[in-house]
């Protein structure tokens, strides 16, 4: 983990000025436990500061539980803890604007949409340098599938880990995305770290499902898929020149993706605080 931690940090660091101030995105779940016990260690050798940063989604039964969990892993490792909101966004939790605003697929779609806004507008709120995410092995390797089936390479480029900086976004690491997601699991329970076991109430809606079966149906198949999935994407990145600067929405003025206004305003501007 750590070696991959430091590759993808001098990579950024080459773009740019030396890291002095990370967080890690918690959630409170195996992941994000063990990327900010093992990030701690690394910042601790560098001399970095470091902080935690938590979102409430607004999802009863489910986050309450799960944020009890990092604030008392925080507190064992010294670690200062954030806590935003949806409702800090848009004046209301996700159970609330499901209920409102009901999505035509999955309602992963917006609370991704809503979660990445407030992880970066928490980021440069506390002023780090880059965002730590949990993701593993099996996550990266779903997301490089999906986006393949969809033939976006421009999101591919956007994939994290960041190695050049935008403006207004704070680049994300990814320390653990070469490690399978049973062995995060195993290293958590080994070192006894406490962590929240519950599932999100509307992921068995989520699209990622479909994906996750075909990707475990083609590591049993042909072992090491999800690595070559990986690698395959970092090939096609170096062998294309850097992801084009992003656009600035013209309603809020944060970085979009495309043309026009970001994903946040297009769907959730009436509701924005």
């Amino acid at each position: 983990m750590q070696r991959e931690l430091r590759q993808q940090v001098s990579a950024l660091e080459a773009s740019g000025e030396p890291l002095q101030r990370i967080a890690v995105a918690l959630s409170g779940g195996k992941d994000s436990t063990v990327a900010l016990h093992l990030v701690r260690e690394w910042a601790a050798q560098r001399r970095l500061e470091l902080v935690a940063l938590a979102i409430d989604e607004g999802i009863a039964g489910y986050r309450a539980p799960a944020l009890e969990c990092a604030r008392r892993g925080c507190d064992a490792l010294g670690v200062e803890l954030r806590i935003s909101s949806y409702r800090d966004l848009v004046g209301m939790g996700l159970d609330e604007l499901l209920q409102a605003q009901p999505p035509a697929g999955s309602p992963c779609s917006p609370c991704g949409i809503l979660r990445r806004r407030a992880l970066n507008l928490a980021a440069r709120e506390v002023g780090v340098d880059a965002l730590v995410l949990g993701h593993n092995l099996d996550d990266c390797a779903q997301t490089v599938l999906m986006n393949h089936a969809r033939g976006d390479v421009a999101r591919l480029q956007r994939m994290a880990p960041h190695l050049h900086r935008q403006p207004g976004m704070v680049p994300r690491l990814l320390p653990l995305r070469r490690i399978p997601e049973q062995e995060v699991y195993l290293l958590a329970l080994l070192q006894g770290w406490e962590f929240h076991t519950g599932d999100c109430p509307h992921a068995a809606a989520a699209q990622r499902n479909l994906f996750r079966d075909l990707l475990l149906q083609l590591e049993q198949a042909q072992p090491g898929t999800r690595h070559g999935l990986l690698r395959g994407m970092d090939r096609m990145r170096e062998s294309l020149e850097a992801p084009q600067s992003l656009a600035r929405c013209p309603t809020c003025g944060e970085p979009a993706g495309g043309a026009g206004e970001c994903q946040f305003c297009r769907r959730f501007g009436v509701f924005a605080v």
